[in-house]
């Protein structure tokens, strides 16, 4: 009979086998740092976003979200779960960054304004000046969710504070930290919470784009249950129809993510088997744009075929 733990760390061994392998020369070298056998400390920061992520990562099952912040990672600092405040705060988080407090992970949900940095502050300092040294001590970064990833709705068309995903943000500061992007609108718990798990049981997971292989190696639209229904040109006429969503814009096709298999709310739907259409929010194109389906009314698209949306999209 094994532990809990060792199941896990079982578990994790063998899903490395099935291609999560670990990445070796300079990437794996920026892991060093970090005892396979250990937890990783953890300081969560937001930017622009709305904490919808956050919300998601507690809705965590199997394990629990207690569980993940408590036993296989150690959650030193979150805004909305942390009960210190004020200068105890301030003064935690600038213990990490500076060095002083040892070896961390930075998990990172929001866009950062790069034109306007006044507008996204922690305590009197700018959001953006905690990542620039955050680069020099951390042990790598998580970008959490789709803000953090692409810049998401923050950084849509016409914002004003110029808002950018961490990764271009580092692009530009000419950094080049070690940087997981976990996109999603909001995000699901387990593409986060078990990428934290494989950096502890195994180390880092095989990345396609800088993400995560095991959750955003096919398009929804490969792995959709209404596949068939695609091949065979039976389309939704409306919502509530059965049939592919393709002509009602489901974005599916445009869009890295494992939904169709893995669901959402503890497993029990998603947003096609709620005969909604995929909004593509784990896309690099999600909300960027001002003419993205995103942010127009049904009525005003109703004449208007996916075809014609999807073709927008791949002009921007």
């Amino acid at each position: 009979m094994i532990d809990r733990r060792e199941f896990l760390k079982m578990a994790a061994c063998l899903s490395a086998s099935f291609g999560i392998t670990q990445l070796p020369g300079v990437v794996q070298a920026a892991l060093k740092k970090i005892d396979p056998a250990g937890v990783p400390r953890l300081i969560y920061l937001q930017g622009q976003s709305c904490t919808g992520c956050s919300i998601s990562l507690l809705q965590a099952e199997s394990p629990n979200a207690v569980s993940m912040i408590t036993r296989y990672s150690k959650l030193s600092f979150h805004a909305d779960l942390s009960a210190t405040s004020g200068k105890q705060a301030l003064d935690l988080i600038e213990a990490y960054i500076s060095g002083r407090a040892g070896e961390y992970f930075l998990a990172v949900e929001g866009a950062v304004p790069w034109d306007m940095p006044e507008a996204c502050v922690i305590g009197n300092k700018p959001f953006a000046d905690y990542l620039t040294a955050a680069a020099k001590t951390m042990s790598g970064a998580l970008a959490v969710g789709t803000c953090a990833t692409h810049g998401g709705i923050p950084a849509a068309e016409g914002n004003l504070t110029g808002a950018v995903s961490l990764k271009e943000f580092y692009k530009r500061k000419k950094m080049d930290p070690l940087l997981i992007d976990i996109p999603g609108c909001s995000v699901h718990p387990d593409w986060v919470w078990k990428t934290i798990i494989h950096l502890v049981q195994v180390g880092l997971p095989e990345l396609v784009n800088g993400q995560p292989k095991l959750f955003f190696s096919r398009k929804v639209h490969e792995l959709c249950p209404r596949y068939h229904d695609f091949q065979q040109e039976i389309f939704a006429q409306k919502l509530g129809d059965k049939g592919c969503l393709f002509k009602l814009g489901c974005l599916g096709p445009d869009t890295y993510a494992d939904c169709p298999t893995r669901w959402w709310n503890g497993g029990q739907t998603w947003c096609i088997d709620a005969n909604a259409p995929c909004i593509g929010c784990a896309s690099p194109l999600f909300a960027a744009k001002k003419n993205f389906p995103f942010y127009t009314s049904f009525k005003q698209t109703e004449v208007q075929t996916s075809t014609e949306s999807h073709k927008i999209i791949r002009e921007k």
